[in-house]
């Protein structure tokens, strides 16, 4: 007899050993560790008791593994409850209605997992492939009509839909409307697919493509993923350049760009010659062949390069494929960008009630929020937008209707005002939003500043509903092709004005509490930038609707500050921090704060310190030193590429750099992005080398090798160095924001207006923790499994202030010691080496 749903939990009896709390997290090896179980138990308590929070697991702990089968654990059980009907009780009901009610809700879902259950089997049981269609040329031919890019009557929209025109689809003929409806939004089912909709979810994001690609093939590792019979049914979200077949869209991506490549896949979504082969029809035949794809994407987990593949093979689009997948998935893989803005959120439906949302490499998640919602445009951008207005209009003013006319000649009003603006001498160099708006003036309005506000608000919703500047630019695109035929067609900053415009205007009416105007004259030519100041005001809408929201990384702290910009709304009571010691025995870290070098000068690496020769020759020295012990990999972090390559000049001048290549071979960070692989390749190979194996036979050649890299550039993460690549990780100095940037001194303002009875000055606290989240990130590059080996040298003695030390990972914090003299750093990592050696 089954046991009752409300008491359904985690088979873990007290007591339970390792093994027997990794078989009920279903983990793939027969003992997780202890940080992993923790990891795992406290992810499971979050999501049973509906809290948010952010959790820290070091790289190399099986982050992701521990994760997937926690947050898999609990929906198999929640399921499980479901199918029980004890979900969501009704307390005021006779007994016999509430079990009425739960019998029905039992027969509904075993109905609805047996029938689905059913028809991914037979697509995995297939032993035939699904025979392609023959591929249909695509007509790419360049349509000479203007007609395209006029925009649809607003009103009349409005009053036959009941809103606006679809945000992506301003332009589009009503048949194309409708698809993008059914595909766009394929996560709100027809009729009677109302019921075949999975419920609660997993979203999992992440920053880039590639860490989401792993995330899928852990989950393969996992007996949830690897399940012949029923494995968990996932689907990967991408954009159209990474998820596009049809070559003729992808070259114009390669050639305009994203926006281009958007634009281009809806025109060919009309039906006629030029529509795309890989779009099936809007009709039984073609809702029957997405289905087909959406049941091979379901039946086995598959990355994006599979999905793509998948679409190849069957001859259909896998962008919207994947899309039509989205509402039976039980995991759905997306980046960032998809899951934090609320119109990508809509525009696919994302069904976060109830839903379990796990971001993965959240370390700069405020970071990217504030500057994926930050706009810069220039008094050049506004004069183009202008005149990109001014050539629509007189191309289509005879042909526009109604409300369309009038907010573009209120846009056109709008930028007359801001090209005044621009040419007027600034009174200051930040202005609130609303201080903004009104000093555009009386050319915007003449009345007073609630109707020029109201006003604006009205441009803005027209802006979002119609995406008139798609249209406008795209026009703008065909007009300059015209203008230049002989030139290559190239992405071109005029195509970008009215993106930036728009950017601008949907910012101002969005977040007109929490945002800046900042002001700056280069070249005699106006810069305006919109800066986002509270992160929350994107991330709420998440809290708001999920049931369980959780930040993961390797290097989270300092965690206080996700706290109080991220969930600061929160309850205490369901906030969460966690952070888990590392897998490595705690003698294979060894920390050193060095105050002072060898000759005795203090280590302190100040802006001005990087003009002192005798303290950089202090440096050099220092490192030398440290050469003659360190085995193998050496990496050495600098606050900047300025202040690097202003010590290894001066190192080249007076011999240092000659003397260091002698002990360890040099490299160093590359400015440009395309020679980071030559660079690691020539590193490791150094490392590799057969000296580095047999320093006997060769004494003189380098042992070795020494990579000077710089804080949050290229090498500082998403890179690891596991093993011999980093023996030890050196940081030069404190990495401190630049003190001089109006952008951060607002921010720091806007933290202290935050909460002006905090007992410490909050604009502090966060300059400290920009300062040590680069740090802790570049730190964490080391140490990647259980039996790796390294140690942190910290070169500034203000690394042992106690504000600094309690913002460091405490897997080194706690293993980090002061040397007050050059020596003692020396003899304890002699010993340290010495020990590893021996064993």
């Amino acid at each position: 007899m089954d046991p009752p749903a409300s008491s359904l939990a985690l088979a873990v009896p007290d007591g339970a050993d390792a093994e027997a709390r990794s078989r009920a997290f279903r983990f793939p090896y027969p003992v997780a560790y202890d940080v992993q179980l923790q990891l795992m138990a406290e992810l499971f308590r979050a999501i049973e008791e509906r809290r948010a929070g952010v959790f820290e697991s070091p790289t190399g702990t099986g982050k992701t593994l521990s994760l997937l089968c926690s947050a898999f654990t609990w929906l198999h059980l929640n399921r499980r409850r479901a199918q029980l009907g004890t979900i969501a009780d009704a307390d005021d009901e006779p007994d016999w209605v509430v079990a009425h009610d739960q019998a029905k809700q039992r027969e509904r879902l075993e109905a609805h997992d047996a029938e689905l259950a059913a028809r991914l089997r037979a697509i995995r049981q297939q032993t035939c492939a699904y025979r392609a269609a023959l591929t249909q040329r695509i007509d790419d031919a360049a349509d000479d009509s203007d007609s395209d890019f006029l925009v649809p009557d607003y009103d009349e929209h409005r009053a036959a839909h009941g809103r606006a025109p679809p945000a992506d689809t301003p332009y589009l003929s009503d048949e194309v409307r409708a698809m993008m409806h059914a595909l766009e939004t394929s996560g709100e089912p027809r009729g009677a697919d109302a019921a075949d909709v999975t419920t609660p979810q997993i979203y999992y994001a992440s920053r880039t493509h590639s860490q989401l690609t792993q995330l899928v093939h852990e989950l393969k590792r996992t007996p949830f993923g690897a399940d012949p019979d029923d494995p968990v049914r996932s689907i990967s979200l991408g954009s159209r350049r990474q998820m596009c077949i049809n070559a003729a869209v992808q070259r114009v991506g390669a050639t305009f760009g994203a926006e281009a490549m958007n634009e281009r896949c809806l025109e060919l979504m009309e039906s006629g010659k030029k529509r795309c082969p890989y779009l099936p029809a809007q009709d039984a035949a073609g809702d029957a062949k997405m289905d087909v794809f959406r049941d091979h994407a379901l039946a086995q987990v598959r990355d994006i390069e599979e999905l793509v593949e998948l679409g190849q093979h069957m001859h259909v689009c896998p962008y919207f494929g994947a899309r039509r997948a989205l509402a039976q998935a039980q995991l759905v893989t997306l980046p960032y960008n998809l899951l934090l803005q609320q119109e990508s959120r809509e525009a696919l439906a994302l069904r976060l009630e109830d839903s379990v949302v796990i971001i993965d490499e959240a370390h700069n998640l405020i970071d990217t929020i504030l500057g994926a919602y930050s706009v810069e445009l220039s008094e050049e951008h506004v004069e183009q937008a202008a005149g990109q207005v001014r050539a629509y209009l007189a191309r289509f003013s005879m042909r526009l209707k109604g409300t369309n006319e009038e907010h573009l000649r209120t846009l056109q009003v709008f930028l007359a005002a801001l090209q005044a603006f621009c040419t007027q001498p600034a009174p200051t160099d930040s202005l609130s939003t609303a201080q903004f708006v009104a000093r555009l003036g009386g050319s915007v309005d003449q009345i007073n500043v609630r109707v020029r506000l109201t006003q604006f608000l009205r441009l803005e919703h027209w802006l979002k509903d119609t995406r008139i500047a798609r249209k406008i630019s795209g026009y703008a695109d065909k007009l300059w092709l015209r203008e230049h035929p002989q030139q290559a067609p190239t992405r071109h900053a005029k195509v970008h004005a009215m993106h930036l415009l728009e950017r601008l205007l949907l910012a101002l009416g969005d977040r007109t509490a929490n945002g800046r105007i900042l002001l700056a004259r280069r070249d005699g030519r106006l810069w305006l930038k919109y800066v986002l100041l509270n992160p929350a005001d994107v991330f709420q809408p998440l809290l708001d609707a999920a049931r369980c929201v959780v930040l993961a990384g390797g290097t989270m702290e300092p965690i206080a500050e996700f706290r109080r910009q991220l969930f600061g709304a929160v309850p205490a009571e369901r906030f969460t921090a966690y952070a888990c010691g590392h897998i490595v025995p705690k003698d294979n870290v060894l920390g050193a704060v060095v105050h002072a070098g060898p000759k005795g000068l203090p280590l302190e690496f100040t802006h001005a310190a990087w003009e002192k020769p005798a303290l950089l020759d202090e440096l050099g020295n220092a490192l030398s030193n440290y050469c003659n012990i360190v085995p193998h990999g050496m990496i050495v972090f600098f606050p900047s590429y300025g202040n690097l390559h202003k010590t290894l000049a001066h190192w080249r001048t007076s011999g240092l750099l000659a003397r260091l290549a002698k002990r360890k071979r040099v490299f160093q960070e590359p400015t440009d992005a395309h020679d980071v692989d030559a660079v690691l390749q020539g590193y490791a190979s150094a490392i590799a080398a057969p000296t580095v194996r047999a320093p006997l036979t060769q004494p003189d050649a380098p042992k070795g090798a020494i990579l000077f890299a710089v804080v949050n550039a290229k090498l500082s993460e998403g890179i690891n160095f596991a093993d011999n690549l980093a023996r030890c990780v050196v940081m030069v100095g404190l990495p401190f924001p630049n003190a001089k940037s109006k952008e951060l001194a607002e921010r720091m303002e806007y933290m202290r207006r935050l909460d002006a009875t905090a007992k410490t000055d909050l604009g502090r606290e966060l300059y400290l923790n920009l300062c040590m989240r680069a740090v802790n990130q570049s730190m964490g590059r080391a140490i990647r499994h259980k039996d790796d080996y390294a140690t942190f040298l910290l070169l500034d003695h203000r690394y042992a202030r106690k504000e600094i030390a309690a913002r460091m990972p405490k897997w080194i914090g706690e293993q980090t010691i002061d040397h007050e003299r050059f020596g003692t750093s020396i003899r304890a990592l002699a010993g340290f080496y010495r020990a590893k050696a021996a064993r």
